[in-house]
């Protein structure tokens, strides 16, 4: 291989070829749907770069060199780990500054060490000075800009006394040290002063340039630094002869140049003005007199705020910093898919310089799996707010600055701002009312119409917004809902049809739960089969049986459909041919004549069905339009299955102690709470809701733990790593051991995706695969809240009596994501 790589013109391909890698990885980092795949070829590419250096240059030629190579690459390689795991994405931008200080610093040692180079050309000699001198001061630079961003430095631009003039001090030195290092031949001892004078000198002067940036600067400032870091290593590449490390360091250099030119044609701002610290810093003397206009208007808006939100058609969202404080990503994207699902057309504005390093922003909606095609730059949406309903600001300040328009003498005057300000309604979730990072003061704090102020942490702000829209679609129905309870309590005799919408939504064993339900209020039940619902023969009754529906409870067309007549309640569940009068009546149309379930004649009709499309046969169903006897349930039907479900619990109670029975009421009046994360949880990746569950539990007073079983998930340690992914603290969880002899004093126990692990036959059902497995003592707390997909046996096959217990247990099946966000809703609503 050595030998191979000697030859020069292989060498320059293999070159060309990771330098290609590289540039692809870049190219495919700026699409978030590549971006992963992006990062990984570009980390190989490096991967392969070292390798190839260390063969070429014959450095790993003793077994000696090649351990200590070996023992380094490890170290690097675990400290490397380390962070990716260890560092929160809100702390990204310091971290992206650091590893720039790291670049800069390894191409400082580069050229520290080549200086001794005996037989050095000059060319070499003036590339390792000018490898430490650029190395040194982006090492110096990134440091400061990393404990501005984690606010041990101040984050405001700091000018020292004649700062200017040192500035020029410093670099009239490093020329005139360079020039005697060039001009004079020197020995050992020289050369190390002519080194360490360089290395001062030049770590000196990033500190004194990275210091006086501030505010709105600091993300141009990393951009340069990133690009700094970059020309280092392709100087240093040059001062010891490696084509590689010339083009890769050349690669980082002009794409960060470039991404600096970027954001500064964004900022409207000129490097040399940020590299001087030409920014002003603006009073903060109003924010107090501010404070005072806005208690008083956050008292008018709020009872208007429900309003705003229902009636937006149009809503722009604008990310900012203090979502990645709050953390409050998932939150933002559950906040646009509820305004979506209520008719409004959502989109988010992305400013170039939010948050603190470019793309910041992007970076972590992709996390909460918000599309690409939503995120809007300035340039494409910023003429767009004067026509916007509504603009819903997270933790942004600066980059909404109207100030930036008038304020002159300001830190951000001439930057370009997002036209917030136009917007017909703006409501701004910040901490408090500060100046942004500019230390500005921002004039949308004290409008008095169209400005809604929701102050303090952004995701009780977001909470807030959820629990409100929708509300208003409740008062309306509240009549109807009430109607349902009625028909349901006084029906006696009660006929079930199912259609294939129910096994699109694989609602059967919601539709056991509420035939069960039926029965325990005293109402006789049967299935009505019709031969061809569904998509083949007999799907229903595969689908029934699946849920522990005696076959005896299913009747064929022929057997039931006299029976209608006499019916108190039909209840329809994604059936619509089969049901369809059309088919006795409408000739020509493709059911006519076709036998359908006499569902008509019943005294009452609910439809659960997902909407009023015509079924496959393309006929319209008149029982949509009528006016008497017809309850239409619109939506998934295991949504639609819930609510009677839920009104069926409620029955013969009244208001009081129907609150008192409500799951969310339990956990709000629930002293000790444990949750319980299971493998459904990892499966609708639903540990952020986990999370902020229980941060609203805790804010009641209430204390909550996480019970870990040891094989809860597909590999050991699952839950610990999904939860530490939702900032879930390691203090809070605890193993079996720990934690099991705690239940029977828990007042409430919150199962998400668990089945095996705290299933009660593990003790008792000799013969079975889980007999005898240690589990998890749910069954002993005096509530157990069940959000599982469904109720179907765990991956050992057993059934879970849980399911089966009619006291002290509440079933809410379905997708894990959607149970707990409605458990949140309505803890926020009581």
């Amino acid at each position: 291989m050595t030998d191979f790589l000697q030859n020069d013109i292989i060498y320059y391909i293999i070159c060309g070829i990771l330098a290609v890698l590289i540039l692809v990885g870049i190219s495919l980092m700026s699409k978030v749907k590549t971006s992963v795949l992006g990062n990984r070829l570009s980390a190989l590419a490096t991967a392969l770069a070292i390798i190839i250096t260390l063969i070429k240059f014959d450095i790993i030629s003793t077994s000696t060199i090649l351990i200590i190579c070996l023992v380094m690459l490890l170290i690097g390689a675990v400290i490397g780990t380390y962070l990716a795991k260890k560092v929160k994405m809100i702390q990204m931008p310091e971290m992206v500054a650091l590893l720039n200080g790291f670049g800069g610093a390894a191409s400082a040692i580069v050229g520290a060490c080549t200086m001794f180079v005996p037989d050095i050309t000059t060319f070499e000699f003036i590339t390792s000075m000018l490898a430490v001198i650029i190395g040194s001061l982006t090492f110096t630079g990134s440091v400061i800009a990393a404990g501005k961003l984690a606010k041990y430095i101040d984050g405001r631009p700091i000018k020292w006394k004649n700062h200017q003039f040192i500035n020029i001090l410093i670099l009239i030195l490093i020329l005139v040290v360079s020039i005697l290092g060039i001009v004079l031949e020197l020995e050992f001892t020289p050369k190390l002063i002519i080194m360490l004078a360089l290395l001062l000198l030049s770590g000196f002067f990033g500190v004194a340039f990275a210091i006086r940036v501030g505010g709105a600067d600091m993300p141009i400032t990393i951009s340069l630094l990133n690009s700094f870091s970059g020309v280092a290593g392709s100087i240093a590449g040059m001062a010891v002869n490696d084509i590689l490390l010339v083009s890769a360091g050349g690669i980082v250099g002009a794409s960060g140049l470039l991404l600096t030119q970027i954001m500064c044609k964004a900022m409207n701002r000129s490097l040399i003005d940020i590299l001087l610290g030409n920014t002003s810093v603006a009073s903060s003397s109003k924010v107090e007199t501010t404070n005072k206009h806005i208690e008083h208007k956050i008292e008018k808006q709020e009872a208007s705020l429900n309003e705003v939100l229902n009636n937006a058609k149009s809503v722009i969202i604008v990310p900012g910093y203090g979502m990645a404080l709050s953390q409050a990503q998932h939150l933002v994207k559950q906040l646009a898919d509820k305004l979506r699902e209520n008719g409004a057309n959502v989109r988010f504005a992305i400013h170039p310089v939010a948050g603190r390093m470019p793309g910041h922003m992007n970076v972590l909606l992709a996390e909460a799996n918000v599309e690409y095609d939503e995120l809007f730059e300035l340039e494409a949406i910023n003429d767009d707010f004067k026509d916007t309903d509504l603009c819903i600001v997270i933790g942004a300040n600066d980059v909404i600055n109207p100030a930036a328009r008038e304020a002159e003498g300001t830190p951000i005057y001439g930057m370009p701002i997002l036209n917030v300000d136009q917007a017909k309604h703006v409501i701004i979730c910040n901490y408090d009312l500060k100046p942004g990072y500019a230390g500005v003061n921002n004039p949308l704090y004290e409008k008095s119409k169209g400005v809604t102020l929701l102050l303090g942490d952004a995701k009780d702000s977001i909470s807030k917004l959820l629990s409100e829209i929708g509300k208003k679609e409740e008062v309306v129905e509240s009549d109807k809902e009430d109607s349902i309870g009625s028909i349901i309590k006084n029906s006696k005799n009660v006929i079930i049809v199912p259609g294939y919408g129910m096994a699109l939504s694989q609602a059967q064993f919601l539709v056991k739960q509420l035939a069960d339900k039926l029965r325990d209020n005293g109402a006789l039940v049967r299935f009505a089969i019709h031969p061809v619902a569904g998509r083949m023969p007999g799907h229903m009754n595969v689908l029934l049986a699946e849920a522990n529906v005696e076959y005896d409870e299913l009747f064929e067309l022929e057997a039931i459909n006299d029976d209608f007549k006499d019916v108190d309640l039909c209840i329809v569940i994604g059936a619509n041919d089969v049901v369809n009068p059309a088919a006795r009546e409408a000739e020509g149309t493709p059911i006519y004549g076709m036998p359908i379930l006499n569902v008509d004649q019943a005294k009452h009709v609910i439809i659960c069905n997902y909407d009023l499309k015509p079924g496959y046969s393309g006929v319209h169903n008149p029982l949509y339009d009528k006016q008497e006897g017809v309850t239409l349930l619109l939506g998934d039907a295991k949504d639609t299955l819930q609510k009677l479900i839920t009104e069926l619990s409620e029955v013969n109670q009244d208001t009081e102690e129907v609150k008192a029975v409500s799951p969310a009421q339990i956990l709000k009046e629930s002293q000790r709470v444990i949750i319980v994360p299971g493998y459904g949880m990892a499966l609708a990746q639903a540990q952020h809701l986990v999370k902020q569950l229980a941060d609203i539990l805790k804010k009641n007073g209430t204390e909550v733990k996480y019970a870990i079983h040891p094989v809860a998930g597909r590999m050991p340690g699952h839950m610990n790593v999904l939860l530490a992914e939702a900032n879930v603290d390691y203090d809070e969880l605890y193993e079996l051991e720990i934690i099991n002899d705690e239940f029977k004093d828990t007042d409430c126990c919150v199962v998400v995706g668990a089945n095996d692990v705290i299933n009660p036959a593990a003790r008792e059902q000799e013969g079975t695969p889980i007999y005898g497995m240690p589990i998890l003592n749910v069954d002993q707390a005096k509530h157990v809240i069940i959000c599982n997909y469904d109720l179907k046996p765990g991956y050992s096959g057993v059934h879970n009596p849980l399911y089966d217990r009619q006291e002290g247990v509440t079933l809410l099946l379905g997708d894990a994501s959607d149970t707990l966000q409605k458990l949140i809703n309505e803890l926020n609503s009581l």
